[in-house]
């Protein structure tokens, strides 16, 4: 074998060499771990001539999870559909507002849950207007509110902690990995922010993506030298 067939292919006697190994991680996109149910929302930004304002769903009062409760539009990530054509999908099978009225933002961020759950965030500036030719799906939505991006930034939410006691698994094999036959599994903390505005308390799932967003928007944005350090130090 030559050294340009052991590089193509990764591997020589000595196994994968730094070069191949540098090409193909430059290659990769993220990897996504499948033992998480993915879930996919927007955050909807509507333009509005005093200002953007989010929009929220108040979910219906008869759903068997999460009755009543607010969320973003969003749903279950279907087989063979990436995370922004499941926004986009969801969006408009629960509040009717099509793909060409919205104009998506790359992932602001992931939250993850307690439940092997991860939901993928994606912000989308909303076509003035479209408020008004919203239709719902009485299915799932009980009905939908806004609240003024600049009053959301001037809110301090609440902030509460929800503890998780983490237990091993049935059959782990401790003594083997650790050398006893226990292993303290760690309690940890989730956070759970409440924001009064309104008249409406955003909390819970939908608090952590909304603090996440606020907290974002509140950055300066880099500039000129200031970005390239920046860059250069991730």
């Amino acid at each position: 074998m030559n050294d340009q067939s052991t590089e193509q292919n990764g591997t020589d006697s000595g196994g994968l060499t730094e070069d191949v190994v540098r090409k193909r991680l430059a290659a990769a996109s993220p990897v996504i771990e499948n033992h998480f149910r993915h879930y996919a929302v927007l955050i909807p930004l509507l333009r509005h001539p005093e200002g953007l304002r989010v929009l929220y769903e108040v979910r219906a009062s008869d759903l068997d999870r999460q009755p009543g409760e607010i969320c973003f539009p969003g749903g279950m990530v279907e087989e063979g559909e990436n995370f922004s054509v499941c926004v986009l999908r969801e969006t408009e099978e629960e509040i009717g507002i099509p793909a060409e009225d919205i104009e998506l933002m790359d992932e602001l961020t992931t939250v993850y849950g307690v439940g092997r759950f991860a939901i993928h965030c994606f912000p989308g500036f909303i076509r003035e207007g479209a408020e008004e030719r919203l239709s719902l799906s009485r299915e799932e939505v009980d009905r939908v509110f806004t609240v003024a991006l600049v009053d959301l930034l001037a809110a301090e939410p609440e902030m509460y902690w929800a503890d998780n006691i983490q237990e091993g698994p049935e059959g782990f094999p401790c003594e083997r990995v650790t050398g006893a036959d226990s292993y303290p599994w760690a309690q940890f903390r989730s956070p759970v922010p409440v924001y009064d505005v309104d008249g409406w308390a955003i909390w819970g799932l939908t608090g952590r993506v909304t603090k996440v967003l606020l907290e974002v928007l509140k950055r300066e944005i880099p500039t000129g030298d200031m970005r390239k350090q920046e860059v250069r130090g991730k």
